[in-house]
């Protein structure tokens, strides 16, 4: 049976990478982020490599139109054996000028949707032992006052990683994250798209450590 991955928050750049990835490997891809017309894009991109990809749009920011999405892609793939979540708050704003209302809707964004994700397809998860792949930032470490939100948010999924890791593994379900150290750029030559899926895929198919920082 073919295997689906789910990402949300998709992307030209490292989450396009993932879906040819994973697509190449065999796998099915659903996509979500707000902008159908992108989405769509993706699709005829992945349909010209040979890879079976479907898209709803919703915005990750509104946990009920996710859950509609997520549901929406099942009807249109099946069961989901891979969860893998990159959206995250992308603003550049100084710490202290940041509000609490745009913190909160950030921590939503980046960390908070994440888990009501992984709760919405914990059934499929467990039915397939499946995985759930986080993407992570240099900023969790080494935290930067002046993109806030955006440290604040991958130091969330960092910490979401390691507590659901082992919340979830007892039901066999793996949880991981790539910590990704550096700017990512298709001319990179350690940080490009597809040398950071390299290690999704590494991660995913090891499964022996919780976290790769690249």
């Amino acid at each position: 049976m073919t295997k689906t991955i789910l990402i949300i928050g998709m992307g030209q750049g490292l989450s396009l990478g993932i879906a040819e990835k994973f697509g190449k490997e065999g796998y099915k891809v659903g996509m979500i982020s707000r902008n159908p017309e992108k989405l769509a894009g993706y699709k005829n991109h992945l349909q010209s490599l040979g890879i079976t990809s479907a898209f709803s749009a919703a915005d990750v920011a509104d946990t009920n139109q996710l859950e509609k999405a997520i549901i929406d892609l099942k009807s249109q793939l099946g069961s989901i054996s891979i969860l893998q979540y990159n959206a995250v708050d992308y603003r550049i704003k100084p710490l202290m000028e940041e509000t609490v209302e745009d913190l909160t809707n950030g921590f939503k964004i980046s960390v908070a949707n994440a888990l009501a994700a992984t709760r919405f397809l914990l059934a499929d998860l467990k039915e397939n032992k499946g995985s759930v792949l986080l993407t992570g930032g240099g900023a969790a470490i080494h935290p930067s006052p002046a993109m806030a939100t955006i440290s604040l948010g991958k130091a969330g999924i960092r910490n979401l990683a390691l507590q659901l890791h082992q919340a979830l593994k007892s039901d066999n379900i793996f949880v991981g994250t790539v910590t990704v150290s550096g700017a990512i750029s298709p001319s990179s030559s350690t940080h490009s798209p597809e040398i950071l899926a390299q290690k999704f895929w590494d991660l995913n198919t090891d499964r022996s450590k919780v976290e790769i920082i690249h």
